[in-house]
This record gives C-alpha cells, sequence and structure tokens, in this order.
C-alpha cells in the first residue's frame, strides 16, 4: 500500500515541475498533514512559499523545520534548493558542496548536486554524482531518477531506461520518473508500454501538452498503416 505523504510530496514535486505552484503547495499542505515532521516535505513546502512571494510564511516554515531538528547539511540543502529553484546554478552548486561536507555521503545530497550541475551544464562531474548516489542507495527513487535524467540527456539511452526504471518501480507516483521513462521505451518502439507510462502521467497531470502529445505520436505510430 502506498504512503499518503510519499504520494502528495511526488505530486508536489510534479506540479512545480509543471509550473502548478498553487496545487504544489496544497500537495504540500497535504503531505505534511499526513506525517508533520518529515523534513523533506518542509524543506519542498518552503521552496513553493517562496516561488508564491509569500516570505514571511516561508520564515515561519523554516523555523518549523530547525525545530524538527534541522542539522547544517539539511540547511545547506534547503538554502541549495532555494537557489536552484530561482535560476541561481553556482550558488545552489556551493550550498549543495558545503552539505556535502557537513552532512557526508547521504544519497540525497549527491543526487540533488548531480542534478544541478548537469544543468549548470557539468555533465561529467553530474554523472560522478548521480552514480555516487546510487552506489549509497540502489533501490533509491530518487538517487536512480537523477541517474536516468542524466544518462538521458547524455544519449545513453539503455542505462538510463534501467536507472529509470528502478525509480519509476521504487516509487510509482513519481510522474518525472515515469514521463522520462515513457520517452525512452517510445524511443525503443515499445510503444504499448510507453503508452501505459503517459496515460498514468496524464492522470496525474491532466492536459499536460507535451504528454499530450506524446501520446497521439504513438498512437499515430501504432495505426497498422504507419508500422
Amino acid at each position: 500500500m502506498s504512503d499518503p505523504s510519499i504520494d502528495f510530496y511526488n505530486a508536489a514535486l510534479d506540479a512545480i515541475q509543471a509550473g502548478r505552484l498553487d496545487e504544489a503547495l496544497s500537495a504540500a499542505e497535504n503531505s505534511l498533514t499526513e506525517n508533520p515532521k518529515d523534513a523533506e516535505t518542509w524543506q519542498l513546502y518552503v521552496i513553493v512559499l517562496n516561488a508564491l512571494g509569500r516570505s514571511e510564511d516561508a520564515r515561519k516554515a523554516t523555523e518549523k523545520l530547525r525545530e524538527l531538528g534541522l542539522g547544517k547539511a539539511d540547511d545547506f540543502l534547503l538554502q541549495a534548493a532555494e537557489a536552484a529553484s530561482s535560476g541561481n546554478l553556482t550558488t545552489a552548486i556551493s550550498h549543495y558542496e558545503s552539505a556535502l561536507e557537513t552532512g557526508g555521503d547521504r544519497p540525497e545530497i549527491h543526487a540533488g548536486y548531480a542534478l544541478a550541475l548537469m544543468e549548470a551544464d557539468r555533465p561529467e562531474e553530474a554523472l560522478a554524482a548521480a552514480r555516487k548516489s546510487v552506489s549509497l542507495a540502489p533501490d533509491d527513487a530518487r538517487a536512480n531518477y537523477a541517474l536516468g535524467h542524466i544518462l538521458r540527456l547524455r544519449g545513453e539511452n539503455d542505462e538510463a531506461l534501467s536507472a529509470l526504471t528502478v525509480a519509476a518501480n521504487a516509487e510509482p507516483d513519481l510522474m518525472l520518473a515515469v514521463y522520462e521513462q515513457g520517452m525512452l521505451l517510445a524511443d525503443k518502439d515499445r510503444l504499448e508500454e510507453a503508452l501505459e507510462n503517459f496515460t498514468r502521467y496524464l492522470k496525474a497531470n491532466p492536459g499536460d501538452p507535451s504528454a499530450v502529445q506524446a501520446v497521439e505520436s504513438i498512437r499515430h505510430r501504432m495505426r497498422p498503416e504507419t508500422r
């Protein structure tokens, strides 16, 4: 049985990715209702509040996060995520490096660091950080998503698909992994599987134009006259 807190957290992540901040805020609040002591959700909640311009509420949420025992590494992670969400990758990377210095080998730090490095066009370092994350937590969904995402962008599609499959199986509601897994399945002409992925994605993100376009393309390719 899925964990409602994780389901809501993943829904918040998907909504942020799609730019639906009000929906992300609601999902984060629902996640905190289910698990009010989850530091990772509190961090996400602070990011969404800041993105919405609710700086005072974000400050109060940060104080709540510190009451839960936020350590130095988590504080740096929060600052890194805030910087990344505003597009300040240099600052985000610096905060991730500070988190690694103070927090040691935690897979979520390496995963976030890897994604920031990739976005900053530092692919070799990004891949090394993602592999480190997976080595620390081989079955972790977010570690494998980071690795799969980076490998896909590098064109290493076979290994990318393997990592994204682990991520999607570990957390079926991690729609970022489901979406990218679908892209790779479609590239490999595994059209029925790809269609299932994008259909699942659209249930969580109705009307997403890129997913709608992907479904239309796959259905066109599946027609007898186009095969």
